[in-house]
């Protein structure tokens, strides 16, 4: 099979690199690349040569702007992983747009347009899909679910860590609102009275300078904000943590996604601590392979206790994740449900 990935996209931007790496992976498959990055969105004839010779043509995440002349222009089948809604990232997570102002318009119809001209769509997790059909109007037939999942070649676990003095909960991500790194800022400040719980948050971005202020107001000396860590030495800053805090944003967003830092912490065999949400739960299970949190400080700051205080159910837990990921959510068997989902588009 002959698969043109296209589009203005990131290759190495974590959900694509994951379909791609699985992709790879397929004896199957051949994969071309038309990328507007290094080759011309204008260029017509370009991009009509490059989709000639395939079989179907995928757009990744964060190209809903370019389904439409894609579809058009190839006449070939399109599968497209939105990964995001702009409407709601925009309007309701980050809060950038107001609800019924023309950019709130402008961001619905990209959303809305995109997946209609698509012949597939793909969705991260099955409260997204819900998301697209109810908002969208996006039929269920075309909406298919493949989790982010993680390239477990690329985040192996290293051996369990020495007895030491300092417990660490640990966190990495862009600081965005659906991420709820205040809420973890607030569970800091409970804890702070236990000198040997420290927290080491990783990153930077939107709500970064924030955190900054608050960590500063509160004099906090049990958190770190070491700053953005390549992607390469994400597993070697994350095998330190003694456990991995997931996230707890309180929008509707918080609600319908799994992380991409939840996958990674699972194929590294660490103990997580995250929010209940309905999209959580189609992955994992609580105190089975993570260990779910009512959205609150207390609530977190005492299931940080539990776990550093019960280093049995610490390691049970980080087994049970690291078993969950490795054999349902590892990066080939992604690229397997992408390669379906295009065998099928091959065949209607």
């Amino acid at each position: 099979m002959r698969i043109l990935v296209a589009g203005d996209f990131e290759p190495d931007y974590n959900r694509t690199k994951i379909i791609l790496d699985g992709l790879r992976t397929i004896p199957a498959v051949s994969l071309s690349f038309y990328n507007y990055k290094e080759q011309s969105k204008w260029n017509f004839p370009a991009l009509r040569k490059a989709c000639r010779d395939v079989d179907v043509i995928f757009l990744p995440a964060f190209t809903h702007q370019d389904v439409a002349i894609i579809r058009l222009l190839s006449g070939k089948p399109v599968l497209f992983d939105p990964l995001i809604s702009r409407y709601l990232s925009k309007v309701f997570d980050y809060k950038k747009v107001s609800r019924f102002s023309p950019r709130a318009l402008k961001n619905y119809l990209k959303d809305k347009i995109s997946m209609q001209m698509a012949d597939l769509v793909i969705c991260d997790t099955s409260c997204h899909r819900d998301y697209y059909h109810s908002t969208f109007n996006i039929p269920l037939h075309k909406l298919h679910v493949v989790p982010v999942g993680v390239n477990t070649d690329e985040f192996p676990p290293a051996p369990p860590l020495p007895l030491h003095d300092t417990f660490v909960a640990g966190f990495y991500g862009g600081f965005i609102p659906l991420q709820g790194t205040r809420m973890i800022v607030e569970t800091a400040r409970i804890l702070k009275d236990h000198t040997d719980i420290h927290f080491r948050l990783i990153g930077n971005g939107f709500e970064f300078a924030t955190i900054q202020q608050l960590v500063k107001a509160y004099e906090l000396n049990n958190i770190s904000l070491p700053g953005w860590v390549a992607y390469d030495q994400l597993a070697a800053e994350m095998n330190n943590f003694d456990i991995c805090l997931g996230i707890f944003g309180e929008t509707l967003k918080a609600d319908l996604v799994i992380p991409n830092k939840i996958f990674h912490y699972a194929a590294l065999a660490k103990a997580i601590i995250t929010k209940a949400s309905p999209a959580i739960r189609e992955v994992f299970e609580d105190r089975k392979d993570v260990l779910l949190s009512e959205n609150k400080p207390a609530a977190i700051a005492e299931k940080i206790l539990l776990l550093k205080n019960d280093m049995q159910f610490r390691q049970r837990l980080a087994a049970g994740a690291y078993e969950t990921i490795h054999t349902k959510y590892n990066h080939r068997a992604i690229g397997k449900m992408v390669y379906d989902l295009a065998v099928r588009l091959m065949h209607s």
